[in-house]
């Protein structure tokens, strides 16, 4: 059994304050589209939206229908870890397997959400990455390059990212005691020496967080429709 928890918290600054997540996406919202990913996911039996209440009653009142699964939610935190730790004492005790993923990401693939899934199983977790297209360079304090790390192991992180849920509310307690706070899930499960397995993505599943983005969005949709 696995939980997925839908990370529904950001202020939307770089939107002008409009909820990004209730954007209207070819006739659902963001966040619906992203929901409804993982609805018909095999072994996925709830979906938890980490989110404020005011998010909660709008997003019930913009659904297109029924969701299939069971549909949570839980108090967003004032930081990432904090919500996705709200969300984690919402999973189901019987679950195996926590899939963190953000509700601003409403383009991921069903095959790319079985293959992390089977990684995670396999490895004990995964994170969805795609390799990194551009060389990247490693500044001082100055601003000057002092580093030039090869290309091939270099990957850009996204979600879905899948964990066993027994460690990661092992990972929640050691980074709680020495104080840690991490922006990234997989950092967190680092921080404990456990080593997540990549699976590779998919360029298309962005991340909505301009106007600009939901323009590139539609063009995507629109193109997986001709397919």
């Amino acid at each position: 059994m696995i939980s997925v928890i839908i990370a529904c918290g950001g202020n939307s600054t770089r939107m002008g304050g409009i909820n990004k997540l209730l954007l209207d996406l070819e006739g659902m919202t963001v966040c619906e589209r992203t929901v409804r990913a993982f609805c018909d996911i095999p072994d996925v039996r709830e979906i938890i939206l980490t989110c404020s209440l005011e998010f909660k009653n709008a997003f019930l009142e913009k659904l297109t229908g029924e969701i299939p699964v069971k549909l949570k939610f839980a108090q967003n935190g004032e930081t990432r870890q904090k919500s996705v730790e709200n969300g984690i004492l919402s999973c189901d005790e019987n679950s195996q397997l926590v899939c963190v993923h953000d509700g601003a990401r409403p383009l991921i693939l069903k095959d790319t959400i079985i293959k992390a899934i089977s990684d995670a199983k396999e490895y004990g977790a995964s994170v969805v990455c795609v390799p990194c297209k551009d060389t990247v360079k490693v500044a001082d304090s100055k601003g000057n390059v002092c580093n030039t790390p090869p290309r091939e192991t270099l990957f850009l992180t996204q979600t879905p990212q899948i964990f066993s849920l027994k460690k990661y509310k092992e990972a929640l307690n050691f980074a709680k005691e020495k104080g840690f706070d991490f922006t990234d899930d997989s950092q967190l499960f680092e921080a404990v020496g456990e080593m997540p397995h990549i699976t590779v993505g998919d360029y298309t599943n962005i991340k909505i967080t301009t106007p600009d983005d939901i323009i590139i969005a539609k063009q995507i949709l629109a193109v997986r429709k001709e397919k």
